[in-house]
């Protein structure tokens, strides 16, 4: 079982959002998906409440609780579990982030939360995890976007797709759905996301299988 973190120590980022709609796609794609919501506003788990499809599942714990849930988690045969963390340095969001594989750090192509990454990346190295950025709530192809992209690369792996500025995210978020289900410009854009993140966490494996089997 892989573990993908969401995380960003600053709120508004788009982090349930993000982890949300990667949930769907891993399910999409053939994954069995296991969520866990550390933010107590559960804006994650709202979401998932609304679906009538079991998988993703979810599964309630806490940050003293989190490592033995992950060890059982990972003897039921779930493929990848996805952790959402508050927008703070809680016990919440650093444990969170110690039991990741690895961690994407969504950020809006803003000026202030641009400045304010620097708190989530220390945190993130302290722990010696790796990461990867996307942009959320952007404009795609304007300068704010690309130029975030371009500051966000100097410290690691981009997403190639920014997460726009679209109604459709919300109202898939009040739903219980994805944006993609009635946006093909949202399909596409958390497609490319999905496997961008895919290719970080389960490529690596897919290779050392196949020189041992070689």
């Amino acid at each position: 079982m892989k573990i993908l973190t969401v995380a960003n120590r600053k709120g508004g980022a788009g982090k349930s959002t993000c982890a949300a709609h990667i949930a769907y796609e891993a399910v999409k794609s053939g994954l069995k998906v296991i969520l866990i919501d550390m933010d107590p506003q559960k804006t994650l788990e709202t979401w998932w409440q609304k679906r009538e499809e079991e998988n993703p599942f979810l599964v309630d714990t806490n940050a003293t609780e989190l490592f033995d849930m992950l060890e059982k988690l990972a003897e039921k045969n779930f493929d990848l579990c996805i952790i959402d963390t508050p927008g703070d340095a809680s016990i919440n969001a650093a444990s969170g982030i110690k039991a990741a594989d690895l961690i994407l750090i969504p950020s809006k192509p803003t000026p202030p939360d641009l400045a304010a990454i620097g708190r989530t990346i220390s945190l993130v190295e302290e722990n010696k995890k790796p990461f990867a950025f996307v942009i959320t709530q952007g404009i795609v192809r304007t300068k704010a976007a690309l130029q975030a992209a371009s500051v966000l690369s100097q410290f690691g792996g981009v997403a190639p797709s920014v997460i726009s500025n679209r109604t459709s995210y919300a109202n898939a978020m009040g739903q219980g759905a994805s944006a993609g289900s009635f946006d093909k410009v949202a399909e596409e854009e958390i497609s490319n996301v999905w496997r961008f993140l895919q290719a970080r966490l389960f490529d690596e494996q897919k290779n050392i299988k196949q020189k041992l089997i070689a």
